[in-house]
């Protein structure tokens, strides 16, 4: 089952409600510089925010890796949506050590 992850400067309480709001826009130049780095993704841009589809299973893979680095450089939230949570980076990456192929 594929869900999504949402990534950006968003609004923990809104979050809560499985609702996204950007509380400000995510840094372009950071994007661009990493979409370059992972051209296979399929990412889908918002309002401030970006939404990457993920099965949350298995080791890290692209999708996984690419919110991780965003996060350490733009310092933004990562959350599952749909379940109303937010992810926090130790939880996304899995076991220590597990790291993608890019």
């Amino acid at each position: 089952m594929i869900h999504y992850l949402t990534v950006g400067h968003l609004d923990p309480v809104a979050i809560r409600g499985c609702a996204a709001i950007a509380l400000k826009p995510l840094d372009t130049r950071v994007i661009r510089r990493l979409m370059a780095e992972f051209p296979s993704l399929e990412v889908e841009c918002r309002d401030g925010y970006m939404i990457l589809p993920w099965h949350g299973l298995g080791p890290v893979g692209l999708v996984e890796e690419f919110a991780l680095r965003l996060q350490r450089e733009t310092g933004c939230l990562i959350a599952d949506r749909r379940n109303g949570r937010l992810i926090e980076p130790e939880g996304l990456a899995g076991l220590e050590g597990r790291k993608a192929a890019v």
